[in-house]
């Protein structure tokens, strides 16, 4: 089998792979940015991270898409289904099918993109462990504040079982 026909497509398919690995390192370096932001608590570090995050993800989503449409291209070219049980043909299996140079390309080329995309969701694990723990401290922060009759009982020094101790904060200023 021929695969000259496939040339074409696969350089597109590679330099699609190329700038989607790219994404992903940006889109990694910016959420480790809102994770420093974070960390020093700084609220428009974080918007304005978390703005650009989205709009790396949606960059993603675009040239993903185009990845996806190439890579049907390349199928096609090669003789394979662009679909098999309503998944897309994997990379791997687009690349069994080509010569040895195109093959090392894509394949190296895959492994980097799923390199970075383990990367950008370890980081987006943290964050989410981060956001979760600041959450819950607020949350008892924002309890600690409007406190009514109906907060959970708490042992006291003593080792009773009461109401916590303190001010209600909007009772007392208010």
């Amino acid at each position: 089998m021929s695969t000259a026909i496939a040339i074409k497509p696969v350089d597109r398919l590679a330099t699609l792979l190329e700038e989607l690995a790219a994404k992903q390192e940006s889109l990694h370096r910016v959420i480790r940015g809102k994770l420093e932001a974070m960390r020093r608590a700084d609220v428009e570090g974080m918007i304005a991270a978390s703005h650009r995050e989205g709009e790396l993800a949606n960059e993603v989503t675009l040239l993903d898409a185009q990845r996806r449409e190439v890579a049907a291209e390349v199928c096609a070219e090669i003789g394979i289904p662009a679909l098999e049980r309503n998944r897309p043909a994997s990379l791997r299996r687009i690349a069994a099918r080509l010569g040895e140079a195109e093959r090392l390309r894509i394949v190296k080329l895959a492994d980097l993109l799923r390199e970075r995309m383990l990367q950008v969701a370890e980081a987006n694990r943290v964050v989410e462990l981060v956001s979760r723990e600041m959450l819950a401290f607020f949350k008892a922060v924002f309890t600690a504040i409007v406190r009514d009759d109906a907060a959970p009982r708490v042992y006291s020094a003593c080792g009773a079982m009461g109401t916590p101790a303190g001010a209600r904060v909007l009772d007392a200023v208010g």
